[in-house]
């Protein structure tokens, strides 16, 4: 069998480009690909005719598909399936009609349609490998997220349920870290608790690869609610997950998205959490970069 020509376009931005990676590393293990990458956030996309996007993509065969995330992808993906023949994969509701893509990939909290080129997944995909076996039960690790216009960011509840989640746990040691939109005070103020089983460490200390690597080794997880990426990264993961609760803005679909995670079982609310004990295994395993890769796999002919 050929092997499956694949050109991705990103917009650069991490949670896109990581939906990508997920994808396309299960299909690399599935089949043989040869994939381009074009970045039109360092390269601007250029409306050329084949030749001139054989060029960009540094690619001299033509791709089977072309696959983009994030809306500035839209009109490229589009561009590229009209000028070589190869099908369009999106991955999220796209701000263009459905009927324009050959294949569409979107949580369920942007309220897909049944259709057999429309794949819902719970939450967006991500580039985490599944991790069920050496993991530490001594380690643990929260998140945090901040500002948004989901859910109401509180400094205090949040240092408070982290205190408690430490207290109810001595035996565990937890690594807090932040993110671009937490206050620049919490994690000073964390760290100031002085409780003995709590590090604290900057997301600009962090490196590539720092969160998957200690997604794979804790014991257990928690992430604030606001921080959808991170609570399915998660969950995704096989860390057993709780999730550090914030009070609601207004219905959205990412406060539903939430609802959804411990309505499904996948995570365990702050609230009904029994902290003296390790927080409990997700109702079922959550990989939906693999599950993607199979679907398009499917629509593909290849298996």
């Amino acid at each position: 069998m050929a092997a499956l020509q694949l050109w991705i376009i990103t917009d650069g931005r991490l949670g896109h480009l990581n939906q990508l990676k997920g994808l396309v590393a299960r299909l690399q293990a599935k089949v043989e690909c040869n994939v381009a990458w074009l970045n039109i956030a360092e390269q601007s996309f250029a409306y050329t005719g084949r030749n001139g996007l054989k060029a960009q993509f540094a690619c001299e065969q033509l791709p089977h598909w072309i696959i983009g995330a994030g809306s500035r992808s839209h009109m490229p993906l589009l561009w590229a399936k009209w000028l070589t023949g190869g099908r369009a994969l999106v991955l999220m509701r796209p701000s263009l009609p459905l009927f324009l893509f050959d294949a569409v990939c979107m949580p369920h909290h942007d309220s897909p349609p049944v259709r057999p080129n429309v794949l819902a997944t719970q939450g967006v995909i991500n580039h985490i490998v599944p991790v069920r076996a050496g993991r530490d039960a001594g380690r643990g690790l929260i998140l945090l997220g901040g500002i948004n216009k989901h859910f109401n960011w509180d400094d205090d509840a949040v240092l408070r349920q982290v205190q408690t989640v430490a207290l109810a746990s001595v035996d565990v040691a937890w690594l807090v870290s932040d993110s671009p939109r937490t206050p620049a005070s919490l994690l000073n103020r964390i760290a100031a608790l002085g409780l003995p089983n709590v590090q604290t460490i900057a997301y600009q200390q962090t490196g590539a690869g720092w969160l998957q690597a200690n997604l794979a080794a804790v014991g257990q997880a928690w992430v604030s609610c606001d921080s959808v990426s991170m609570v399915y990264e998660s969950i995704s993961s096989g860390a057993r997950t709780g999730l550090l609760a914030l009070a609601p803005l207004r219905e959205s679909r990412v406060t539903k998205s939430m609802a959804n995670v411990l309505a499904e079982g996948l995570a365990t609310g702050f609230a009904a959490a029994n902290l003296s004990q390790p927080l409990p295994e997700a109702a079922y395993p959550l990989w939906e970069a693999d599950r993607a890769a199979d679907w398009l796999l499917k629509l593909n002919g290849s298996v």
